[in-house]
Parts: structure tokens; C-alpha cells; sequence
């Protein structure tokens, strides 16, 4: 049963199953068709996934994260984020299923055994079963374990389950990235001409006049113009998403003056019952918004009048309330020590109990006898402590560290159990202290030199808005949304109520905050939903201590944008595609008295470059910026005026002098071996990317979340 607290105590199964193999459980059944009606989250290659099988998942996820943090509390956004998640999983187990069905890809149960039992097991049993003393994969453990599954509760033997289908998920994943991965070729004439691509060097000489000196004042656009830099780079404005761009103005909810009159009030009551209560640590923790913290501090920690009142006092005395960011405080002095800030020490630890560690079978009293026996051999011989630590000890890093405690910090609660010993200890010397698994033997080696601190109760009471200033906000923010209908009054309104306008642009429909405001999923559902449009005004939405009303400012479908949303966004390039055009035409007309390239390069006032260049190297010259120019010229005829080359970049002209030749070469298998180590390594991130791309998904989530 040791393995249970060695998983337990790692975050073993719960890291595995909400990290690396989530899809384990989360893909589950992917295989099983539904039920034609089903209302579904995502279909995808014609398979369904039901949202009431997604909402499973999500619970089984979340409960999951629960238990490996050890905390109820989740997050709006780590809920999110989890849903995204699951959702994501889930449509991968549907795409990479129907892979596997079609070449017949599986894990057989043989080879299931083998990756958890065999001699080379796979890589998540060899991380999860360490001996905890040597760190070392110890297959005893697994037999272990598996032999005691049945005794165990059946949450441990879902966990369980949940791993093994995450051993068995991951191994067929790799079947199939290896599977994809050996089957690269690359046809020799193909690395031939790569070769000479790249040795195959060509003398040149040309002009490039700058057209960037013509002066955007002289350029003139028209419809014609932006239409054909539009169509000639349409590739460029296809977007794999639909985006949305909002602007928005936001109420915050503030204490109203009639709210801070009632906090005072209270806070002169509450002082009263401070001053009178005979236990001021319970009276914190029963009455103030931050809990009694019970750690010393040094002077300028605590906030200003705390700090100056009680540094200098004695014990018992009290600072009146004042106010302080919004924060009414009031505090007692504890008590004030002289303390270092930090010790370094070491333990040898004697247990009698470790969670996980079930080998340790000492009762408490043994544990005192075996430590009280240890204390007595180092008084006589203290060198051997280090030893001691490391073959004895039944700490975890004892073996690597000898039991080295380098910073003992005044405060740290792991540690409070040797610094409280070491206060009263002196350098070198030993002690036996009583942890909660055990003995420690401490010897203390250095101490810092003590300083002033005090402990302080204090209680904070927030000044926060009252359920009236809520309503009285929410009133404003409606009145807002509901007198301003249009782009334009919204604008102007923001304007004369002093309230501060942001933008947001360029939002997807799987977004959760807006311009870091938390918690805006149903602003963006509301962007995205089928009956809104652009120009329109939202109701308000509640984001948790604020009000917001939108206005949904554009909306981008997903595919090719079209040309008048991006037209003011594109007019700097069509602007430069327009001098490029004029400077063509210049260079065509100069032609036509010229094949001289020096007498064309003195009527256009620039000069004639020389260069070497290659079919795909990238030069000093300012012609292999230009790959669509370099690529003619290499189709091209030598000792003849050629042009004019209209790139991205300039127009040119050129005379191809001739060419070195690439020598000769029949040996590739150096660079076969490159190309290939190169698609293997990116088989396994390229892979699925790439099928998601192929698939037909219709993604119904902005209907549920």
C-alpha cells in the first residue's frame, strides 16, 4: 500500500490524469457512435459528441484538480480553462481514433502488460514507482500495488484505471508518430537539386532605383488600386478565425460615502470589543477580513502608523482605528523578541510514520528510543552526523543533502519546529525535537545576529460597497446601455459621463477575458451570438465588482476577410505597390532608348551593383530580398539587358555576366540523414496540428459557455 501515499504524495495519478494522459478518461468511449438527436457540443468527421458526455468529463476533470491541489476553490478561469481542455481532448480522440481504425493501429492487451509490468516499462511507471529512499525505478512496487487493487477503496482503483488507459493512449500515440515518422523518403534527385540550388552561383549586374523616394503626397488611390493588391495577396488575409472587435465602458462598483459612515460606525463599535476581549488571536480571527498572522516582523513591515506606535511599546498596547486604502485597522502588540532572520542547520529524521512510506513500522515510542540512541553517539563523535543523515535518516533528500538545512527563515511554517529549537541553541549544539512523523535530531551550525521584531494583532476591516451602491451602479450602467443605441451615442455618452472607453480587438470566440477584464464569457458569447451585429449595444453584464456595456464595433467571419475591413489596414502596401508601379513605368519608357544598362542606370539617376549570387541565398544585395526576381533570373538568358523585375520590394534590371556551376556531386547521405532526423523530430508536434487542420469540426460551444 505504500505506493497509494507515494502517488498521493507526488500528485502522482491526479498530475497524470489532469496534465499528460487527461485524454485518457476525458477521450474515453470516442469510438462509440450516439445517437442521431443528441444535442451536441462538437461533431466532428461526422461524429457526434454529446455535451451531456462533455459535461462528464468536465466534472471528472475538475474533481480531479480538486484532489491534486487539495482545494475546493477553482477559478472562473481555471474552470474555463479546463473546459477548453476536456473539449480539446475530446475532439483529438475523435480525429486520432478514426487514424488508428484505418491502419489498424492498437494496443494489444500483451503489450498493455508489458508496459506496465514488462522489462522496459513505460515511461509514466518508471517516474511513479521510486523506492522513496533511492529515487529508483523499483518494479516490486508495481507488483506491489497490483496485488493489494482490489483491497483498495474504489477511488484508488478509478485512479488507477484512469492511468493505465493514459499508459495505453500515450502508447498507441506513438505507434502512430513513429509509424508516420518511418515512412519519410526523399528522392535523390530531389537533394541534387537543392545542392545546386545552393552552389550554383550566378554573376550579376543590375539598377534598382528606390521608388520609396517617391513622396506618399503624390500617390493617389482608387478602388482599381487596393482591388488588385487585394487579389494579388488574397492568401494573406485568410484567418483561421472568427474575430470580433468590441469596444466597451465599465461602472465600477465603489463604497458610497453612506457606506463608508456605516463601515466607521461599526469599526467604533468593534474597537470597543477589541479593547475589552481577553483573547485578541480568536477576536481577529472571529472578526477581521485578514486572518491573525502569528510570525514576528522587523520594523517597516507593518503599515505606517502600526509600525511607528508599536515598535517602541510593550506588550498589551493597543493602536485606535485608521483608516488606510480603503481599509479601517486597528492593532495590539503581542509580544516583541530579539530574533535572527534566518539559521542553518541539520536533522536526521526518525519516523515512526510517513505518509506513503508504509515500510516504516516504528511506534512513536521506538522512534524516541532510536533517536535518543543516535543523540548519545554524536554527542561522543559529532562528524558522524552527516553520515547519520545519509544512511539513516528517513528523510526524503537525506541521502543527496546529509540532512542539510540551509535557511531556516524566521516565519516559514515547515520549518517553525527547528527555528523555535534554535533560538535557545547555540552553534554545533544537538537537540532532539518531536515533529508530527517522528524524532528529529537538529544540530544547529550558524544563526544570523538577532534583530528587533514584534507580533501583531491585527484587525482589518474592508470599506466595501453596500448592496444599495450595487443596485444604484447597476441603475447607471442600465441607463447607459439602454439611452444609447447607436456607435455614435455611445461614443458620445462615454464621453460627457466622464467614463473611459477601451478597446478590444481582434477577440475569438474561445476567449475568456477581455483586455484582462476576468470573467467576461458572456460578453464574448454575446459578441459572437448569430443576432448580433455590428453596431450594436449590449445589455449589461456583470463581471464581479463592475458593470460593462459593449458595442460590438466589427465583425470578422472566418476565411478571407473581406476588402473593406481591411482596407484602411492595407493602404501603406498598396500605396508602396503604387510607387513600384510608377517606377516600372519609368524604367519601361527609359528602355525604349537604351539596352545600355550603365547609360539606363545614368537616365535614372541610381547606379549599377554588382553581386554573386545563388538560386536561395540571402545576400548583402538588395535583389535577394526579392526570391520571385532572383528565381527568373535564374531562368534567364546571360549578356542581355533584362527587366524591368517587379519584386516586393523594387523594380530592377539586370545583366546576367554567366555562372559558376555547382561541381559535381553523387553523395547525399549526410544530407539524407539530416532531412530525416529533422521529420522525425517534428512528426510528433506537426502530426495532429496538421490533421485538426483537414477535419471538418463544427464547434457548438459558444451555445453552452
Amino acid at each position: 500500500m505504500a505506493i497509494i501515499g507515494t502517488i498521493r504524495k507526488q500528485s502522482g495519478l491526479a498530475v497524470i490524469i489532469v496534465g499528460v494522459a487527461i485524454a485518457a478518461f476525458v477521450i474515453g468511449d470516442f469510438g462509440k457512435k450516439r445517437a442521431r438527436g443528441t444535442t451536441d457540443i462538437a461533431v466532428v468527421n461526422g461524429e457526434e459528441i454529446p455535451y451531456t458526455d462533455f459535461t462528464g468529463k468536465f466534472e471528472e476533470a475538475l474533481d480531479i484538480q480538486k484532489e491534486n491541489r487539495g482545494n475546493e476553490k477553482i477559478t472562473d478561469q481555471e474552470s474555463f480553462q479546463i473546459r477548453q481542455s476536456v473539449y480539446d481532448n475530446m475532439v483529438k480522440g475523435v480525429i486520432m481514433g478514426k487514424e488508428y481504425d484505418e491502419v489498424g493501429l492498437v494496443v494489444s492487451p500483451e503489450e498493455l502488460f508489458d508496459q506496465v509490468q514488462g522489462k522496459q516499462p513505460h515511461r509514466f511507471i518508471l517516474q511513479y514507482f521510486k523506492d522513496p529512499k533511492t529515487g529508483a525505478y523499483d518494479p516490486a512496487l508495481v507488483l506491489n500495488y497490483l496485488k493489494q487493487l482490489d483491497q483498495m477503496e474504489p477511488k484508488a482503483r478509478k485512479q488507477w484505471l484512469a492511468f493505465e488507459k493514459a499508459i495505453k493512449e500515450d502508447r498507441q500515440e506513438n505507434k502512430f508518430n513513429n509509424l508516420v515518422a518511418k515512412s519519410y523518403y526523399m528522392p535523390k534527385a530531389f537533394l541534387n537539386q537543392g545542392y545546386i540550388n545552393k552552389n550554383r552561383s550566378m554573376h550579376l549586374r543590375f539598377i534598382a532605383p528606390n521608388p520609396y523616394e517617391i513622396a506618399d503626397s503624390t500617390i493617389k488611390l482608387n478602388d482599381a488600386d487596393y482591388l488588385a493588391f487585394y487579389n494579388k495577396n488574397i492568401q494573406y488575409f485568410y484567418q483561421e478565425d472568427a474575430l470580433r472587435d468590441i469596444d466597451f465602458v465599465t461602472f465600477d462598483v465603489v463604497p458610497s460615502n453612506t457606506d463608508r459612515k456605516k463601515t466607521s460606525q461599526d469599526v467604533v463599535a468593534l474597537y470597543k470589543d477589541f479593547l475589552a476581549t481577553p483573547d485578541p488571536i480568536t477576536f481577529v480571527n472571529a472578526n477581521s477580513d485578514k486572518k491573525y498572522d502569528t510570525i514576528f516582523v522587523k520594523k517597516g513591515v507593518l503599515a505606517g502608523r502600526i509600525d511607528t506606535l508599536l515598535f517602541d511599546a510593550k506588550p498589551g498596547t493597543v493602536v485606535e482605528p485608521f483608516e488606510k486604502d480603503n481599509v479601517w485597522l486597528m492593532a495590539k502588540l503581542m509580544d516583541v523578541q530579539d530574533r535572527p532572520d534566518t539559521m542553518k542547520g541539520m536533522q536526521c529524521l526518525v519516523a515512526n510514520t510517513i505518509p506513503g512510506n508504509e515500510s516504516i513500522k516504528r511506534t512513536k515510542e521506538q522512534a524516541k528510543v532510536k533517536a535518543d540512541s543516535l543523540m548519545s553517539i554524536l554527542k561522543k563523535k559529532p562528524e558522524m552526523f552527516a553520515d547519520f543523515a545519509r544512511n539513516i535518516s528517513d528523510f526524503g533528500s537525506a541521502k543527496q543533502d546529509g540532512g542539510e538545512l540551509k535557511a531556516i527563515v524566521d516565519g516559514d511554517p515547515a520549518l517553525v519546529l527547528f527555528y523555535d529549537a534554535g533560538l535557545k541553541m547555540k552553534p554545533k549544539e544537538f537537540k532532539v525535537i518531536e515533529t508530527r512523523v517522528g524524532y528529529a535530531i537538529f544540530r544547529l551550525d550558524d544563526k544570523t545576529k538577532p534583530v528587533k521584531k514584534i507580533k501583531v494583532a491585527v484587525v482589518a476591516r474592508n470599506i466595501e460597497p453596500s448592496n444599495q451602491t450595487y443596485q444604484d451602479t447597476y441603475t447607471k450602467a442600465s441607463a447607459f446601455a439602454g439611452q444609447n443605441r447607436t456607435s455614435e451615442a455611445f461614443d458620445k455618452a462615454a464621453s460627457l459621463q466622464g467614463v473611459s472607453k477601451r478597446q478590444a480587438p481582434n477577440v475569438k470566440e474561445t476567449d475568456n477575458t477581455i483586455m484582462g477584464m476576468p470573467n467576461a464569457r458572456e460578453v464574448i458569447r454575446w459578441a459572437f451570438s448569430e443576432n448580433t451585429k455590428a453596431g450594436d449595444i449590449s445589455p449589461v453584464f456583470d463581471l464581479q465588482g463592475k458593470y460593462m456595456v459593449a458595442l460590438l464595433k466589427n465583425a470578422t467571419p472566418k476565411g478571407t476577410v473581406p476588402l473593406d475591413l481591411v482596407k484602411s489596414r492595407i493602404e501603406p502596401s498598396v500605396k508602396a505597390a503604387k510607387k513600384l508601379d510608377i517606377e516600372g513605368g519609368k524604367i519601361t519608357k527609359a528602355l525604349a532608348g537604351t539596352k545600355d544598362i550603365y547609360a539606363l542606370a545614368s537616365q535614372l539617376k541610381t547606379k549599377v551593383d554588382t553581386s554573386v549570387i545563388t538560386f536561395v541565398g540571402m545576400g548583402r544585395a538588395q535583389i535577394t530580398r526579392d526570391p520571385e526576381v532572383v528565381g527568373a533570373l535564374f531562368a534567364s538568358p546571360t549578356a542581355r539587358l533584362l527587366g524591368p523585375f517587379t519584386g516586393h520590394y523594387g523594380v530592377y534590371v539586370a545583366v546576367i555576366d554567366g555562372f559558376n556551376e555547382a561541381p559535381k556531386r553523387d553523395d547525399f547521405a549526410a544530407e539524407i540523414q539530416q532531412e530525416r532526423s529533422g521529420f522525425e523530430q517534428r512528426v510528433p508536434s506537426a502530426i495532429y496540428p496538421a490533421l485538426q487542420k483537414n477535419a471538418k469540426i463544427t464547434d457548438s460551444r459558444l451555445k453552452f459557455y
